[in-house]
């Protein structure tokens, strides 16, 4: 399924045993850090999709279903791969602790909603979009630890 960029479309699935929701943590374009850093409350991160090895990206194109910003997969490696990340509580992004992403060059909340699900050729797939809003659809839980790669 393509995007209006153009770029691989992020979709999500609401049970947490699927194979293909794993991304690997690296810091933001610029930043350097060592395998095994914790990640740090505030920190700019971005997640690189482990089996097509694209970035978590996003920009100002509409999202197909819910008309918000869309997110890609991209591998240009530059500023519109870099989220931030945002904590409930503590100091460092922990597993099985609420996390929101803020993508850094818009604003908006990393989301995904149940109410806007994809049909042919990908059905029950949930759109993955940027937010203008912090919601409790904008909250996300690492269940495999954070480790900096």
């Amino acid at each position: 399924i393509g995007s209006g960029s153009g770029q691989q479309s992020v979709t999500g699935f609401p049970e947490a045993d699927d194979g293909n929701s794993f991304w690997i943590v690296e810091a933001a374009s610029g930043y350097k850090c060592k395998r095994g850093d914790t990640v740090p409350c505030g920190s700019s991160i971005r997640l690189k999709h482990s089996n097509t090895q694209g970035y978590l990206h996003s920009h100002h194109h509409q999202s197909p279903l819910s008309k918000q910003q869309e997110v890609s997969c991209y591998d240009g490696k530059d500023s519109g791969d870099n989220w931030k990340v945002m904590c409930s509580d503590g100091k460092t992004w922990l597993r099985e602790k609420t996390v929101q992403l803020v993508h850094e060059d818009t604003g908006a909340y990393l989301s995904s909603f149940t109410s806007y699900t994809f049909g042919h050729p990908i059905p029950g797939q949930l759109e993955v979009a940027g937010s203008k809003s912090s919601s409790k659809n904008s909250q996300w839980i690492a269940q495999v630890q954070c480790i900096i790669a």
